[in-house]
């Protein structure tokens, strides 16, 4: 299996569990967006974690890269590029955490707000 097959699955039997999993679409896509983009880029051992506050579902991906990711805007003919764009528009939050040792990438759900898929 694939690390984003790994993620993918990890994380619907998780949100299941949590009687969640009608966000399992939206969470999954881009937990593994970022897994995808720490497999490109980083290509060295990384840690998935989903947590859950109150009204929140929060994904976070540390990597051993001090390398902050950005958002692109690909033109149509791009093939790559569009796995920030796609967090920055759905997640209700997100951001970068750098730390001496890598970074953490993570996003937030507002399971209030962001209508389950």
């Amino acid at each position: 299996m694939t690390a984003p097959q790994l993620v993918r699955s990890f994380l619907h039997s998780t949100l299941e569990t949590w009687r969640l999993d009608g966000f399992g679409d939206i969470i999954v896509l881009l937990a593994s967006e970022l897994v995808s983009n720490a497999v490109i880029h980083v290509a060295r051992p990384m840690t998935l974690r989903i947590s859950r506050r109150c009204n929140r579902i929060r994904v976070e991906v540390d990597d051993e890269s001090n390398d902050a990711p950005s958002v692109r805007r690909p033109d149509a003919t791009e093939e790559h590029g569009r796995g920030l764009f796609l967090v920055d528009a759905l997640a209700t939050d997100w951001g970068t955490d750098i730390r001496p040792e890598g970074k953490t990438v993570w996003f937030e759900v507002d399971t209030t707000t962001v209508s389950a898929w």
